[in-house]
């Protein structure tokens, strides 16, 4: 179920945070793991939630497996752990797109995609890769172990959680009427963000898809492809503030996701800033393993090159995944051979040219059907079409709708309004303020202008 739901939002939320309060600290992981499967499976269904529990457990046992096995066995038994949680993410996440390729004779049955499976199934492989290497002990108590993964401030969406980070908080949770307000007060702001901004500014790229991507001025394609960017910032970023506001109203130290990526001045540094857990686990678990930047120039591009290959991977199986990953690869690598020296000289330009690559990029991951992408394109850039493309009306009839939401988005990315929240967070100037926004964020909501949370889909 959506945070943003208003079942969600006036019936399980406060039920949940005040028996979690009140309740012995010996059972409040219970609470959580089971709490958080109820909540999963009201969402999601019965199938996608006993494959959850399924996952939980086998990685469970195998965790405590790697922790009593030795030599071989260990190495073996470590090899076919993360088989299986490759094979579960594999078959669940591309069985659609194999059954396809295979689709002489004994094709592959296609699985509907359980909610969240990409997140959690690299959660449990993360979990599987510390306790072989050491860096953390298995966990022996199931009940702890579910709560960790099924927590679900974090189940669906991520951030995606280290077991190390969070252990001792599970071991010793003790939630305060300060942190419970401080959270809230983050949640009011991720939600503002998903339901006043995102679904808002969402109305204008479907407005752009029922006119026909053929059929819109280049003016109009490019605030189209600017609105989708900070869509998709907003939404994603909500809930993330979403996820770290519950997180502290249940003594869980759930970390951030985003930090100002719009305002980066290269595309790797804006992919440390954006869906930082995920790029930390690609960084961590496969750049730095593969040998990272200490082993020269080929070395790294071949490291860059699996990890977005992957990244891509990772997000589906459509072609424009892989074109979106790739373009980011070749920029990364640019950057590393000859654009930092370039960029080092000058102030304005590498934010210049983050924003111009980086709306384009969404655009090729907004749209998953190849022919639709090219004539998108053929609007951005009109010499390659047939006409001009230029049709000042309707750029004006949108943007005359659209532009007061641009302004807040754009200032919403700056460092300013954050600042201004932790240096008065806690007085009327904030509260007052999040108060008319929640019950605005409500109304939206209760009036059918809400939408689900884009990345859902993963």
């Amino acid at each position: 179920m959506s945070f943003s739901d208003l079942r969600f939002l006036f019936y399980f939320l406060p039920a949940f945070i005040l028996l979690h309060t009140v309740a012995p600290a010996k059972l409040r992981n219970i609470l959580l793991f089971f709490g958080s499967l109820g909540i999963y499976f009201w969402g999601a269904g019965w199938r996608a939630a006993a494959i959850l529990f399924a996952a939980i457990l086998l990685n469970y046992l195998f965790g405590l497996g790697l922790e009593a096995a030795w030599g071989r066995l260990r190495r073996l038994l470590y090899v076919f752990s993360l088989l299986v949680d490759l094979g579960i993410l594999v078959y669940f996440k591309y069985s659609a797109a194999l059954s396809g390729v295979f689709a002489s004779g004994a094709a592959l049955r296609s699985a509907a995609l359980p909610l969240g499976v990409s997140f959690y199934m690299f959660q449990l492989a993360a979990y599987l890769i510390d306790v072989r290497h050491d860096i953390v002990s298995a966990e022996h108590s199931f009940v702890d172990f579910g709560a960790y993964v099924a927590a679900f401030p974090q189940l669906t969406m991520g951030p995606i959680l280290r077991y190390g980070d969070l252990r001792g908080a599970l071991k010793a949770r003790r939630p305060s009427l300060s942190e419970l307000e401080q959270g809230f007060q983050l949640f009011v702001v991720g939600l503002s963000f998903k339901v006043l901004l995102a679904d808002q500014l969402a109305y204008l790229w479907s407005a752009l898809e029922r006119i026909g991507f053929d059929y819109i001025s280049t003016p109009l394609a490019w605030l189209g492809a600017v609105g989708y960017s900070l869509q998709l910032y907003f939404d994603f970023f909500g809930y993330s503030l979403m996820a770290v506001g519950l997180g502290r109203m249940l003594a869980l130290p759930i970390p951030r996701n985003f930090d100002e990526p719009y305002l980066s001045r290269s595309v790797s540094e804006f992919y440390r800033r954006w869906h930082i857990t995920l790029g930390a686990w690609f960084r961590d678990y496969l750049y730095i393993p593969l040998g990272g930047s200490r082993h020269g120039t080929v070395r790294t591009i071949f490291a860059l090159a699996a990890v977005w290959f992957l990244t891509g991977l990772w997000h589906g199986s459509t072609p424009n995944y892989f074109i979106w990953s790739a373009a980011l690869f070749v920029c990364i690598a640019l950057e590393r051979l000859f654009l930092r020296r370039v960029f080092a000289k000058t102030r304005a330009l590498p934010h210049i040219y983050l924003l111009f690559v980086i709306v384009q990029t969404w655009v090729v991951f907004r749209i998953t059907d190849l022919a639709d992408l090219a004539a998108y394109f053929r609007r951005l850039y009109p010499f390659f079409g047939n006409d001009a493309a230029i049709n000042y009306g309707d750029f004006f009839k949108y943007f005359s709708s659209y532009w007061w939401l641009f302004v807040i988005g754009i200032v919403c990315c700056l460092p300013q309004p954050r600042r201004f929240y932790e240096s008065h967070r806690g007085s009327p100037v904030i509260w007052l303020p999040l108060f008319v926004l929640f019950w605005l964020s409500i109304y939206f909501l209760a009036t059918g202008s809400g939408s689900a949370f884009l990345y859902f889909r993963f």
